[in-house]
């Protein structure tokens, strides 16, 4: 069984979604809905921007993408995506390979968990890339003031760089909850294996922490920078004031001298 995974917004609506899309509901919460298509096809959809398809073809794969594009908040200009696959053995051991798993049980359940994994996997590379971004900028910055002495930015553009930098580590923050484990995990061994198994095969939590101490940086940086530009727009405001009290004692004396008369 062939799973896709695609991150194609910052967010996607699912209550709106719900109303409309075709299938099978299958498990449904706020942040999560997950259907059956078909009788083995499987799509789970995530308000994270992340949406996962099992058992689909390509081309069945990109109608259900252009229904959920009408349904995307910020749709990215280009997708990021994800194939992993699932064999069925049942004489074999549970075994976790690079891009695939061999399962001795293949059920709806491990399916499901699968999937979940998977959708969180292609969402760490679309916060990893933006992460890698914002620390270019940064270092574009850091180099200018080094080579220049000063920082060419102006207070708009700054303050909308740090508005990025925190929505977008305000958005991992409300996502942490891709990384606790299921509920079905917790009263089947198996199901908590194979959840076990694949967080480390897609390595989600030593991703998930470079992702988080790339934001680190970068914040510490726009803290920096931050100061800097408060303290030169404070120096400019010293400037200003001197420049008034240059001008009020020059016409203290030209009144007190008759100056102009």
């Amino acid at each position: 069984m062939k799973l896709s995974a695609f991150h194609i917004a910052n967010a996607l609506h699912l209550k709106k979604l719900k109303e409309t899309y075709a299938g099978t509901l299958l498990q449904e919460n706020p942040s999560e809905l997950f259907y059956r298509l078909d009788e083995s096809q499987y799509c789970y959809i995530f308000d994270y921007g992340a949406v996962v398809f099992a058992n689909m073809s390509d081309v069945d794969v990109s109608k259900n993408l252009e229904i959920l594009h009408h349904y995307a908040d910020h749709l990215l200009p280009e997708k990021i995506r994800d194939d992993f696959e699932i064999y069925h053995r049942p004489e074999a051991q549970l075994t976790f390979g690079f891009d695939e798993l061999v399962a001795p049980r293949l059920d709806e359940q491990v399916i499901k968990i699968a999937m979940l994994n998977l959708g969180a996997s292609v969402t760490l590379d679309f916060y990893s890339t933006q992460s890698e971004e914002l620390l270019s900028n940064i270092r574009g910055l850091a180099n200018q003031m080094e080579t220049t002495g000063t920082i060419r930015i102006g207070q708009k553009d700054l303050l909308r760089f740090i508005g990025r930098t925190l929505n977008s580590k305000n958005r991992i923050v409300e996502n942490l909850y891709i990384f606790d484990s299921p509920e079905q995990t917790w009263d089947d061994e198996y199901l908590d294996k194979v959840h076990r198994g694949l967080s480390r095969t897609f390595d989600l939590q030593s991703r998930f922490k470079e992702v988080e101490y790339t934001f680190k940086i970068v914040e510490d940086n726009l803290s920096v920078f931050r100061e800097l530009f408060l303290h030169r727009e404070s120096s400019k405001l010293e400037w200003i004031i001197i420049v008034l009290i240059c001008i009020e004692v020059f016409d203290l004396l030209a009144t007190k001298l008759g100056w102009f008369h």
